[in-house]
């Protein structure tokens, strides 16, 4: 096999990204969004800040890895459930102001033990549990592998 090396991807190299993307979507029988990765002037899109492609000496791409900017909300000290309704409430505007500095979600892992008392208002203010379709993987950069 053709040894395989990773270089930032361009924006030249998006058609390719977008097709590759298509087909994996259509082998797994999923329909995640690719999000733009590059904008119209060959800008990458700041919410991306790692885009990298796996190519062969041909510069031949085979697959691309993205890290993506996420909005993760945590709580803390919910003690008080005034404090938690207005909370809620305010998701909205919390949200319009994410989505304008370019997020696509917001996160919020909630412990297994609190997911009863937890989850209702998260539903309420628009969340949604992702356990069944997503399992939560995580590595901790703060320590070495």
């Amino acid at each position: 096999m053709k040894k395989i090396v990773l270089r930032d991807a361009t924006a030249e190299d998006y058609p390719i990204i977008q097709q590759i993307h298509a087909e994996h979507q259509a082998a797994q029988g999923t329909s995640y969004e690719l999000p733009i990765l590059f904008d119209g002037k060959g800008n990458r899109n700041p919410m991306i800040p790692v885009c990298l492609v796996c190519v062969d000496e041909n510069d031949h791409i085979y697959q691309c890895v993205y890290v993506e900017s996420v909005a993760e909300m945590r709580f803390v000290g919910c003690h008080n459930p005034k404090a938690t309704a207005f909370s809620r409430r305010e998701i909205d505007g919390l949200s319009y102001v994410l989505r304008l500095m370019g997020f696509r979600f917001i996160e919020c892992y909630v412990p297994r033990k609190l997911e009863n008392a937890i989850g209702k208002p998260l539903k309420r203010a628009g969340f949604k549990d992702k356990d069944k379709e997503l399992s939560y993987w995580s590595r901790d950069l703060r320590k070495k592998p």
